[in-house]
């Protein structure tokens, strides 16, 4: 390097120099003249960490400032790479600092910047008014003593602080100055700052932070500079990337916090410059590009200390949430401060949820471990507040520089909806949130304009059916379902009222102890905790999930069907019309009239489960875990509802492990997954689906009652038709079978049109085998969807494939069948809305007693009653508690196998024997006998002949009985235990399960009788003294009393394996639902140009064809031309023509790679950087900051030396590839000039600004999208 240029390096005009030709620390103008703005004396501090890839850029741009500054200083923190060596050559080893490698950036600043000292008029002349001699007349002027002492205002000292991987425009530092200048009450002025490669995109205009601690721009992702945020203004905090601060402000807050090494630095030091009266403004007219090298892991963090270090550095988004943390709670009021800590906590919890949810474990430790590192240090943080002191500004005003509210939720909710759209973040976002002038509507030459962007809006909508279809199917179903819309409950058929609160089926799900007849402890059928958790996510509201499961069943159907159709085929049309077919099926429209909630639920979730079903086999590519846990999942959810999905699962999981032995393929790992999908809804809903597996019957139940449908006959099954409502015109779906039917004939969809086809006769040969014993909804179900996916499959292209053939039978047979395809679901819709939802199912009130029985049943005796139907054959009786039966009841009944004793008591009841049934009923509780509607006449007269009972009303054909003897839950029976003694049952009062009454004295041996079943989970005790339990009458709970009376408490306790049970069972369900979740989709470093699909070149063909012959050529002609060479067929990027390289000057490296003369900082170009803009004369000696000629020898950087095209190793996993920004070369190889989007295009092209991304950065927004990134790079 020459004199000449280090030592005009310092400011960027002639200067003092020392003899070795170092930066002297006097300064003038160019020329020797008066700065720009010359009261203010900047002294620019730069901090190096592993920066040799940015740092030519960065000084380059430093000295290419049209306000040079008065003085540079460096510091370089223990960098690995060329980075000090870099700074030596560039500034002279006295203004560089070597520091430690764990030294902060605020430490490296506050060193520099002491080690710089002040610039005294003494040592900048032009500060200090003309001594007033004139060297030309040799004479003093008289009005040099007219001006005062400092004819510029008093000197203002600044500090220019800046990062090595951030360069400022040239007049970055004058647009500062000059509002520094305009408005004299800034201490603090930040640059607008944009992207280091994409130049057009906006990183911060100032920054914020959320009470949450997510850093806040108010610029979306990706967003492009407009002049949108243009306008100076004040903000909460500016980046310490190009942070202008005043010196003496700097030094009365302390310089920066020495807990906040790297991120959220700038935050906090701006926070306390607030506090102390001080502003802080951003001027967007200075701007700078910044790399955030460390954010985005493209260097590691190593200034954390050994706590928060590991091998690879420390991981950034750790760092971001303890400086976040830190700086809200050393900086908030007091009075803020348990607020600020709440939402801290509520905040790491939800996102470290929604880390594991998508996959990212890493950043979930990361959330709470940098939340705990602050949180179990108090005293740094009391520490902290104390050196702060009180605040000369009231924190309300500073109020305005902070996220308004419900700001970072909805960025968070922007985001949520991009990704379920599909859609990127800017194409969702638009503009930006800060928009610039707004018109109050279009003018005359908008308008035009305007009505033809919401046709095109419209014809946009209309090109994606699935919404437009989903609309149209629940505007049919809302007219069909006319009667079941309004107020009251959903009941009829086989569903039971469902109680209204959801906390009530959660409880029937979780209690060991069920109060359903005579009580017990079976398992709760599973479906109960869906419903429940539907249920609380629609505000708790059971009758809503069971609406929304219902009455919009066969519109969710239908668009779960669009939607897994996916990938079946790409004609929307036929997607749409399967869909449709699919919606109207008899199982699904019969489903919703006779209110089967479980096929109903498997119609919504059936083409889910089979898209999930073919990604788990490896039926359509390759076969991944995720969708094996997706089925899995799909199919513990449908087994809950309807249990035969799981043996028809499993029968198809033994076709395909049979399927991969004749195909000759391994069966283990399509096994595996296979035998994970079985195993998992058992494990999931265990101990229920273990009565499933021993009593193999049950498979062929459903939710709900065991409500008897119509038998079906052999042709109903063949056209999915399963009887019951609805299932009249099944006839229409005939042109279905025969679509089905006709793809068979496809050889070219074989595959999947057979696979389509086994499903349907697996599905067929069930519903047929449980065609006799009830309802076969699901089966047919399945196999109807089975149809209608080969018919799709067979029809797709096959109007293309019967028009090339000569006409004959095929196409008269082709119309037919496409017509009755067509007409037969809309025949069967119109039907369907014109009559209505015919069926049992209705809405009406859930009380199924008279409303003065149910009021009774809630007093302190707890009564019950025994409903009485069926036939004289086979007797139906049911014993309800309160107002009636509610979901779930009828399950828990059949799974406690009834009272034998009780049964015995019915019997005879109806029977008519004559006797006094009272005493058989009271030991019972029962108060009320009520015959349904639909029981023999002769029930009604035998009950009137019975002894003991009265009757009291007839309703609807059903009529009332009441037993005069006074009965109760609780009662206090002789020692005998059967109710028979000398005295007369005491009632005792209760509630539906525990007991909790005052008891008075009474004889020896007497005994507490419950009318519930016994079990071992009862406890009583008497003032606390525990009572011996006993069984009476051979069933009922009693206890032993003593004589004396005192406090009566009675509890079931629930057993300690249930609970864990329970909980394990919930845990496991959600380990599966994160298994199947699709992770978080692997971020993209926006701050590079993205990669396009690269070409594959054509490869010669074996052959005698023209196309063959042709590749043989061209790739002869290559070879023959050097393929190697530029410009020829092999030539990076395959640009044809590209001219030669020019020969490389005298005196560089024969080797590549090899050191060259110049410093490795004299690389890169940037414009204004040369001689004439600096105020140099025309000299011969070579500009430091010149671009280097293109083309010979590059070393994939520009920077030369060891390091090469990478300049440091990559600490973090996924690396960056360092091909990424040198056109996919290699170090050392040669440059092609003007190749397309790669390496060196024009003179003017960034030399960054190239290349392919080739692996994930850090996602710079860890606490959200669009207007939150992780944090300021410090470093």
């Amino acid at each position: 390097m020459s004199e000449h240029s280090n030592a005009d390096f310092a400011a960027g005009y002639p200067a003092a120099a020392d003899a070795a030709g170092r930066p002297g620390t006097t300064a003038a103008a160019p020329g020797g003249g008066t700065p720009a703005f010359p009261r203010h004396v900047v002294t620019a501090v730069l901090v190096s960490h592993d920066g040799e890839r940015w740092l030519p850029d960065a000084l380059a741009a430093l000295t290419a400032q049209e306000r040079p500054v008065q003085s540079v200083i460096a510091a370089d923190t223990g960098s690995a790479d060329g980075s000090a060596r870099i700074l030596t050559e560039a500034l002279g080893a006295e203004r560089v600092l070597h520091l430690a490698r764990r030294t902060g950036f605020g430490t490296a600043a506050a060193e520099a910047a002491r080690t710089a000292g002040v610039l005294t008029p003494d040592q900048l002349p032009y500060l200090r008014r003309p001594s007033g001699w004139d060297p030309v007349s040799r004479s003093w002027r008289d009005d040099a003593y007219d001006m005062p002492e400092f004819p510029h205002g008093e000197p203002v000292q600044w500090l220019w602080l800046l990062h090595d991987d951030c360069a400022a425009e040239p007049d970055a530092l004058a647009a500062m100055l000059r509002l520094a200048d305009d408005m004299p009450s800034a201490a603090i002025i930040g640059p607008k700052l944009r992207s280091w490669y994409d130049r057009r995109q906006l990183l911060e205009a100032g920054v914020s932070i959320a009470h949450s601690g997510r850093r806040w721009t108010g610029i979306d992702r990706r967003e492009q500079d407009q002049g949108q945020h243009d306008g100076v203004r004040d903000v909460l905090s500016v980046s310490t990337a190009g942070m202008l601060i005043r010196r003496d402000v700097f030094d009365q807050l302390g310089g920066f916090d020495a807990r906040l090494p790297l991120m959220r630095d700038d935050v906090d030091l701006c926070w306390r410059a607030h506090k102390a009266g001080h502003r802080v403004v951003v001027q967007p007219d200075a701007v700078m590009r910044h790399a955030e090298a460390a954010a985005r892991e493209r260097r590691s963090i190593d200034c954390m200390g050994r706590s928060g270090q590991t091998a690879k550095g420390a991981s950034p988004h750790r760092v971001d949430k303890a400086g976040a943390a830190y700086t809200l709670l050393v900086n908030s009021s007091t009075a803020a401060l348990p607020y600020i800590a709440f939402r801290l906590v509520l905040g790491t919890l939800l996102r470290t949820l929604a880390y594991l949810v998508g996959k990212v474990p890493r950043q979930a430790l990361d959330e709470v471990a940098g939340l705990g590192a602050v949180l179990l240090r108090p005293h740094r943080i009391a520490a902290a507040r104390r050196r702060r002191g009180k605040p000369a500004v009231p924190p309300g005003d500073l109020k305005p520089l902070f996220p308004g509210r419900g700001a970072t939720v909805r960025v968070t909710v922007e985001q949520v909806l991009s990704n379920f759209s599909g859609r990127s973040e800017p194409e969702l976002s638009g503009g930006g949130r800060h928009g610039g002038a707004v018109e109050t509507g279009p003018g005359d030459d908008d308008a035009d304009f305007l009505e033809v962007e919401q046709f095109a809006r419209l014809k946009r909508v209309a090109r994606k059916p699935g919404p437009v279809l989903f609309a149209v199917l629940l505007l049919v179903a809302l007219i069909a379902c006319r009667e079941l819309i309004g107020g009251g409950t959903l009941i009829g058929g086989a569903l039971l009222p469902a109680p209204a609160d959801a906390g009530d089926l959660w409880s029937s799900y979780a209690d060991s102890w069920h109060p359903v007849g005579t009580g017990g402890t079976q398992d709760a059928p599973p479906y109960l905790a869906f419903l429940a958790g539907l249920g609380t996510i629609l505000f708790g509201s059971t009758n809503a999930a069971l609406t929304l499961l219902l009455v919009c069943s066969v519109p969710l159907a239908g668009f779960t069907a669009y939607f897994a159709s996916r990938p079946l085929v790409s004609s929307r049309l036929l997607r749409a019309w399967g869909s449709v077919a699919y919606a109207f099926l008899p199982a699904a429209t019969g489903a919703l009239a006779a209110g089967r909630i479980g096929t109903a639920v498997l119609a919504v979730l059936l083409p889910l489960l089979a898209r999930a079903a073919v990604a788990a086999s490896g039926l359509r590519g390759r076969a991944s875990w995720r969708g094996a846990w997706a089925y899995a999942l799909l199919l513990t959810v449908t087994t809950a509802f309807t249990p035969v999905v799981w043996p028809l699962a499993a029968l198809l999981a033994a076709a395909l492990a049979a399927w991969a032995v004749v195909r000759g393929r391994s069966p283990v790992g399509p096994g595996l997954r296979q035998l994970a999908v079985l195993v998992t809804p058992v494990v999931l809903l265990a101990p229920w689906s273990l009565d499933l597996l021993t009593e193999p019957s049950r498979f062929f139940t459903e939710a709900g009652l065991d409500a008897t449908a119509d038998d079906v006959s052999p042709l109903g099954l063949l056209l999915a038709s399963p009887g019951g409502p609805n299932a009249g015109g099944s006839v229409l779906l005939a042109g279905i079978v025969l679509a089905a039917l006709a793809a068979l004939l496809r050889s070219d969809r074989r595959l999947p049109v057979g696979a389509a086809w086994a499903v349907a006769a697996v599905a067929g040969l069930l519903a047929a085998a449980g065609a006799g014993d009830g309802w076969t909804g699901p089966q047919t179900l399945v196999y109807g969807l089975a149809l209608l996916a080969a018919a799709v499959i067979g029809a797709d292209g096959a109007r293309h494939r019967v028009a090339e053939q000569s006409f004959g039978w095929r196409q008269p047979a082709a119309v037919l069948v496409a017509v009755a395809c067509a007409v037969g679901p809309l025949v069967l819709a119109v039907g369907w809305m014109w009559r209505g939802a015919d069926g049992p199912l209705e809405r009406g009130g859930a009380d199924q007693v008279p409303a003065f029985v149910a009021e009774e049943s809630r007093t302190s005796d707890q009564p019950r009653t025994l409903v009485v139907g069926g036939s004289a054959a086979q007797v139906e009786y049911m014993l309800v508690r309160g107002a009636g039966a509610r979901l779930g009841d009828a399950e828990l009944a059949a799974a406690g196998g009834g009272n034998s004793r009780l049964s015995g008591t019915v019997s005879g009841l109806v029977a008519g024997s004559g006797a006094d049934q009272s005493a058989e009923l009271g030991a019972y509780a029962v108060r009320y006998v009520l015959v349904r509607n639909d029981a023999p006449r002769t029930f009604g007269r035998v009950l009137d002949a019975t002894p003991g009972l009265t009757r009291l009303s007839q309703q609807d054909g059903g009529a009332l009985w009441r037993v005069d003897a006074r009965v109760s839950r609780a009662t206090v029976v002789a020692g005998d235990g059967e109710g028979q003694g000398a005295a007369e049952p005491v009632p005792v009062a209760a509630g539906p399960v525990e007991v909790h009454t005052d008891i008075k004295d009474g004889p020896e041996g007497r005994v507490l009788r419950l009318a519930d079943a016994a079990s071992a989970g009862w406890q009583a005790t008497l003032d606390g003294e525990p009572l011996e339990a006993t069984t009476v009458d051979g069933w009922a709970q009693g206890f032993e009393l003593p004589a004396g009376g005192g406090r009566l408490d009675v509890t079931y306790d629930t057993a300690v394996t249930h609970t864990a049970w329970t909980w394990a069972r919930g845990a496991a369900l959600l380990v599966v639902l994160v298994l199947a979740l699709p992770g978080r989709r692997r971020d993209v470093d926006d701050d590079l140009p993205e990669a396009g699909t690269p070409a594959i070149p054509a490869q010669a063909l074996e052959g005698d064809g023209r196309r063959a012959r042709r590749l043989r050529a061209q790739a002869a002609a290559a070879e023959a031309g050097g393929a190697g060479a530029p410009g020829g067929a092999g030539a990076p990027g395959g640009v044809p023509g590209a001219p030669p390289m020019p020969p490389a000057p005298p005196g560089s490296p024969a080797v590549p790679g090899a050191p060259d003369e110049q410093p490795a900082w004299a690389a890169a170009p940037v414009p204004g950087a040369g001689q004439a803009e600096q105020g140099y004369g025309d000299t011969a000696v070579a500009d430091p900051y010149a671009a280097p000629p293109q083309g010979y020898e590059w070393d994939g950087t520009g920077y030369g030396g060891q390091y090469g095209g990478t300049s440091y190793e990559a600490p973090y996993e996924p690396q960056y590839d360092a091909g990424a920004y040198e056109g996919e070369q290699r170090p050392g190889a040669p440059a092609v000039p003007q190749q397309g989007g790669q390496g060196y295009g024009d003179g003017e092209q960034d030399p960054y600004g190239a290349g392919q991304y080739s692996g994930p950065y850090y996602d710079q927004r860890n606490y959200g999208a669009g207007a939150e990134r992780d944090g300021s790079d410090n470093a």
